[in-house]
């Protein structure tokens, strides 16, 4: 049942909270604090919070599943595992990989968008590669690496179906500017990663269209006060900036140090998780790279960090923890700004008449009791 009257409820409408009375038909909101004409089953939230459901736009997986070695059913599973932890929406992250493998799994990913009906939304394909500079190419084996190639990015969203909604490119490889082109061509939004960049390869490369930097910090050249690199650009530019935010990938510090500098309004709080996620301590694969998990941290054989374990849920709170700012500026971070990074903004990332119902509903504790995905109320059992 898609049908819901939730009354009473602290709403974060327009970046403030308000009293509010939402009225949800067949998953979408269709009224706010019009009487309950419909007779719609009520659901009193009194002193209880209501927010837009989270938007990971980074994620390789979870629960025993990589996305880029994903069944149909797999990915599924995924839309069901990550709404019980907040996340209303997302993009299954593929990582670098063979042609004939990133073929495959974008035919996974494209059959699974078509077909998956419950739990969170699938919304497309974050493509994290091929290209990248190998330097940094982290957990990606280097000989999937490849120079810019449109003809292949092009042959990559004919398999994806069109649903390539983000890639991770390196803004100082040849040919990445014109790869900017074709990813405007093909609707697909650019991130910046995976790079050694000068500050002004970043800033050409924004300047050309790139929206935002990958896991910020992570897998990219370090900064440094005569030559601020991609890092210095990504805190400079009026561009979106990934953070990880497990206490492990970005120190607390540097989190209320981007914030500071960011703002609210250009943040994105990612996952980037594996399919450790969720389980115990162990050995698992993230794409082609083996990983060691142990206490929650996942590694490389080399001592590297390879993906995290961290939930939405997770990343929300401790967000709030390192930076003790008010949740009007912490929610934008992983509902708005994701969205419009997608171009969604009109029916994903806030509440109001004729979005999908993508709500959550939580103490002031930042407990969350109810989780609602297009309507759909989620158990968390």
């Amino acid at each position: 049942m898609r049908n819901h009257y939730l009354k009473n409820a602290n709403t974060y409408m327009d970046g403030e909270f308000i009293k509010a009375d939402i009225a949800v038909i067949d998953g979408s909101i269709v009224s706010i604090n019009e009487p309950n004409v419909n007779q719609l089953p009520e659901l009193d939230l009194t002193d209880l919070l209501l927010i837009p459901g989270f938007i990971d736009t980074h994620t390789h997986g979870g629960y025993g599943v990589d996305c880029s070695r994903a069944t149909v059913s797999d990915l599924a599973k995924l839309c069901d595992a990550f709404a019980k932890r907040g996340t209303t929406s997302w993009l299954c992250s593929i990582s670098a990989d063979s042609q004939e493998r990133t073929i495959a799994a974008l035919r996974v990913a494209a059959e699974a968008i078509a077909t998956a009906d419950s739990g969170a939304e699938l919304l497309g394909v974050h493509l994290e590669g091929p290209f990248l500079a190998p330097e940094y190419s982290a957990s990606f084996d280097r000989e999937n690496i490849c120079p810019a190639d449109r003809e292949l990015l092009r042959l990559y969203q004919k398999e994806a179906e069109g649903h390539i909604r983000s890639i991770t490119i390196a803004p100082e490889i040849p040919g990445a500017i014109e790869l900017i082109d074709t990813c405007h061509e093909l609707d697909i939004s650019v991130m910046l990663g995976h790079s050694g960049a000068t500050w002004q390869e970043t800033v050409d490369a924004a300047e050309a269209g790139a929206m935002g930097v990958t896991h910020l910090g992570n897998a990219m050249r370090p900064l440094h006060h005569r030559e601020p690199g991609i890092l210095g650009a990504a805190l400079d530019l009026d561009i979106y900036a990934e953070l990880i935010c497990d206490g492990v990938h970005l120190h607390p510090a540097f989190i209320r140090l981007a914030f500071e500098t960011k703002g609210s309004d250009g943040l994105l709080l990612i996952t980037d998780s594996m399919m450790a996620t969720g389980l115990q301590d162990g050995s698992y694969s993230l794409g082609t790279c083996k990983v060691e998990v142990q206490n929650g941290i996942t590694r490389r054989s080399d001592g590297a960090l390879a993906g995290s374990t961290l939930s939405m849920e997770n990343a929300f709170r401790n967000f709030a923890l390192f930076t003790e700012a008010p949740l009007e500026d912490i929610i934008p971070c992983c509902s708005l700004n994701p969205a419009q990074l997608l171009d969604l903004e009109t029916r994903k990332g806030s509440i109001d008449v004729g979005f999908d119902a993508d709500l959550l509903v939580m103490g002031n504790d930042l407990e969350i009791y109810e989780i609602f995905c297009r309507g759909q109320r989620i158990s968390r059992q």
